[in-house]
């Protein structure tokens, strides 16, 4: 399991196009995120038990999830970038 996440193993190219799959799932989770998640804490804010009866505090807990994916993608995508950095500068340096 743990030469599943030695990153440096694996070629450049799938370096590169796991880190454009996490920046698509970035952009799907978090897509209108912000607003969601307002317009939600307004719903039960104002109608409290009525909304958490209707599914409000499930939407609040699926929203959640998608800001906890999306920031998951994000480190991923920055652990793929760093090693892609690291590969362009070892290759630049050589004679």
């Amino acid at each position: 399991m743990k030469r599943l996440f030695q990153i440096s193993r694996y070629p450049a190219l799938f370096v590169f196009l796991l880190a454009g799959a996490s920046t698509v799932v970035i952009a799907y989770s978090s897509y209108n995120l912000l607003s969601l998640s307002m317009a939600n804490l307004h719903f039960l804010r104002k109608y409290g038990w009525l909304a958490v009866s209707e599914g409000g505090l499930l939407q609040f807990v699926e929203i959640l999830a998608y800001a906890i994916l999306a920031l998951a993608c994000f480190f991923v995508f920055k652990i793929c970038e760093t090693e892609l950095l690291i590969r362009y500068r070892q290759w630049q340096d050589k004679p």
